[in-house]
């Protein structure tokens, strides 16, 4: 059986992803490197009840050469199960979230921004999304043939219920454990800890669970309590499941 691990809420979340996107355009014999580099100030955007419904992200161009800026939003369906998919934006006042611009123009060592705007007022159930920032740049001009490598971000953005109610159900068995949100709304674990004493801990891999999402994960040790804190907005809860 699920033990309950309490209820919690927050207001804000900030927490750095990766960059995902990566184009290549090759060709034969002798080639050189050209690299497209974008940085973005924040690439995980939380929108929580009472909180502002909109926010900017600033899109920096460190390359010697302008880079032109696909935007494509896309909302996340069945986030974090194995059905998850990924259903592009055509229409903001369907889903519910406007990005504006969807190109860019930036110019070496420039930047822009990106604005991006919770247009309902609330929702009853959490929606996720991810906008792809995709630079696009032109052909090599060069004697020689060119390698361009174009990398780019696949920011996370998600849209808060009125009201959250974040539940976390566990359940060890053995070496086994059993985690299940059964709010509606995501939580952030991260890494648990096994401890032998206070400085001989091994570390257990978990992340992000989405509301509805279960996760069984085998633990490196038995009889050990399972410690973590997990995050919702700035809020944070400890942890101990035995």
């Amino acid at each position: 059986m699920l033990t309950n691990c309490g209820n919690f809420s927050g207001k804000q979340m900030v927490r750095g992803l990766f960059a995902l996107f990566a184009l290549c355009v090759c060709s034969l014999t002798f080639s050189f490197d050209a690299h497209a580099q974008l940085a973005l100030d924040k690439i995980v955007l939380d929108f929580l009840p009472d909180s502002p419904n909109r926010q900017d992200v600033v899109v920096r161009n460190t390359w010697d050469e302008t880079v032109y800026v696909d935007i494509e939003p896309a909302e996340i369906l069945n986030p974090g199960e194995k059905t998850e998919s990924r259903a592009p934006i055509r229409d903001p006042r369907d889903a519910g979230l406007l990005i504006s611009p969807i190109r860019l123009a930036i110019n070496p060592g420039g930047s822009r921004r990106i604005r991006i705007v919770n247009i309902r007022d609330s929702f009853e159930t959490e929606r996720i999304f991810r906008v792809r920032v995709r630079p696009v740049i032109g052909d090599v001009e060069a004697e020689v043939t060119g390698i361009k490598v174009l990398v780019g971000y696949d920011m996370l953005v998600m849209v808060r219920p009125n009201p959250m109610a974040p539940q976390l159900e566990h359940e060890i068995t053995g070496k086994t454990l059993k985690l299940r949100n059964s709010g509606n709304t995501n939580i952030m674990v991260g890494v648990a800890n096994q401890c032998r004493a206070a400085e001989d801990c091994e570390e257990i891999t978990i992340g992000r669970l989405y509301a509805g999402n279960e996760i069984v994960t085998e633990l490196p040790l038995a009889n050990i309590p399972v410690e973590f804190t997990a995050r919702i907005g700035d809020e944070f809860r400890s942890f101990r499941l035995e």
